[in-house]
């Protein structure tokens, strides 16, 4: 009989505490959203609205919605919209908030400021409705705006963020992108400034230079200029522009962006500068000329040797399993057992050192770059003092050759086996090939003291 009770009164204590748990909690948190519901000036949802309206004392902007979430200028006419910013607009209606009401049907709208209001927002809904509201001057404290709905002269307090939302110019609202497209669909950058011409191709995962010169990019580079390009702005729209005086006809810089998607070349116009650091510019798309900043001119007129890639190797750290350092008939070789790089004798080397030697492959640039060399003994390199052989198992995957030092720039001469190209590097970075086994071995730890 006493475990019946004991489980009677389990029950009652499960009922007691989902009541107190619907009851408080989930009728605390449906209680906290009706509160909310009631602060706001509109219960619309941003899907209905159609149609926004920004009234001011000197100009007026709509914007009407076509599709989705694409917008289109109304007032004024025949400008670009920047879609995100129209449905930024249509979001922050909902969500606007009324405060206490500090007059009810007022007469004399003049010492709220709503006589002429500072911003007046009107949205057109699908069910054909129109809502309004209309935000004047600041409260003494200059905490709140006064504000009403149209219809009504009741005037109630505002949070001070929405007037301050809600007022934007053209320029604001307008499409602002510098040029149009996906940063993963452009395979190919052409750049002309003046008599230079630059073209550059995607090939795989990397950048190939094409012209003026055939060797490989800086991968990092190209994409650093795509990029930018991608999410360049422009930073405003003169009116009244003679495209022929501000150098865009023809143009000091014409980049070409190919979008292997679209089939289609995505080009920027450059001119002269508007002010410093401040270029006129447009996409040969569209008409309007816009104002950019120096950073997309400043990358197109660099050097061709800035484009290209000044890596050491391009061989894979990671297939890396075993180095051999070459000093004439001497030989060294380091093989990766596990997790740890070992001598051919059994000998643990310091994984910091090799870690170091991998890292300058990666990471560390040539200073110069020779396409056309004379011949290999003029830079030391037919006999070399040092080689680095890398293999993974029994396949060598590369090797890079050190020769004779270098005065202009100064450094060494090196060349890898991927080609005939000849590099200086830096003298830091033959000094790190340049071990011997005494230099890397990893110290054992002392013999514990003898007991006595």
């Amino acid at each position: 009989m006493r475990f019946k009770g004991t489980s009677i009164l389990l029950l009652v204590f499960l009922i007691l505490g989902s009541y107190v748990y619907f009851a408080e909690y989930r009728g605390r948190d449906e209680r906290q959203k009706q509160e909310e519901a009631k602060k706001k000036a509109f219960q619309v949802e941003e899907k209905d609205i159609t149609d926004i309206t920004l009234k001011y004392p000197d100009r007026t902007i709509e914007g009407v919605k076509k599709g989705e979430k694409q917008w289109e200028f109304v007032n004024p006419a025949g400008i670009e919209t920047d879609p995100d910013e129209w449905q930024m607009l249509a979001s922050n209606i909902t969500r606007i908030e009324r405060e206490d009401t500090v007059a009810q049907n007022a007469q004399d709208l003049t010492p709220f400021g709503l006589n002429q209001p500072q911003v007046t927002v009107a949205a057109k809904l699908t069910n054909g409705k129109t809502i309004e509201i209309s935000f004047g001057a600041e409260n003494p404290r200059k905490t709140y705006h006064y504000a009403k709905l149209a219809g009504n002269n009741d005037v109630f307090l505002a949070p001070n963020n929405w007037a301050t939302t809600f007022t934007r110019t053209v320029s604001d609202l307008r499409n602002k992108n510098v040029l149009n497209f996906e940063t993963e669909d452009i395979d190919s950058v052409k750049i002309a400034a003046g008599s230079t011409e630059l073209d550059m191709q995607k090939a795989g995962e990397h950048w190939q230079i094409k012209k003026p010169i055939d060797a490989a990019a800086e991968d990092t580079e190209v994409t650093s200029l795509v990029s930018s390009m991608k999410f360049a702005r422009a930073s405003s729209f003169p009116n009244g522009i003679d495209a022929k005086k501000v150098g865009l006809e023809p143009p000091a810089i014409r980049i070409s962006l190919h979008d292997k998607k679209a089939n289609a070349d995505r080009v920027l116009l450059i001119g002269t500068t508007s002010e410093t650091d401040k270029y006129y510019a447009r996409d040969a798309s569209r008409d309007v000329i816009f104002i950019i900043d120096k950073e997309i001119p400043d990358k197109a007129r660099r050097p061709v040797f800035d484009w290209r890639d000044k890596s050491i190797t391009r061989i894979d750290r990671n297939a890396i399993e075993q180095i051999d350092i070459l000093r004439g008939t001497e030989k060294l070789s380091i093989n990766k057992v596990d997790a740890d790089w070992k001598l051919s004798d059994g000998r643990k080397v310091q994984w910091d050192k090799v870690s170091t030697l991998l890292t300058t492959m990666e990471f560390d640039k040539a200073k110069d770059v020779i396409d056309q060399p004379k011949v290999l003994s003029v830079y030391g390199l037919d006999k070399p003092r040092l080689e680095a052989v890398f293999h993974k198992g029994s396949s060598e995957i590369g090797r890079l050759m050190f020769g004779a030092e270098s005065k202009s720039p100064e450094g060494v001469y090196m060349k890898t086996s991927e080609n005939a190209v000849v590099k200086v590097v830096g003298k830091d970075v033959f000094d790190k090939f340049n071990f011997k086994a005494e230099d890397v071995i990893e110290t054992p730890p002392p013999a514990p003291p003898a007991k006595k």
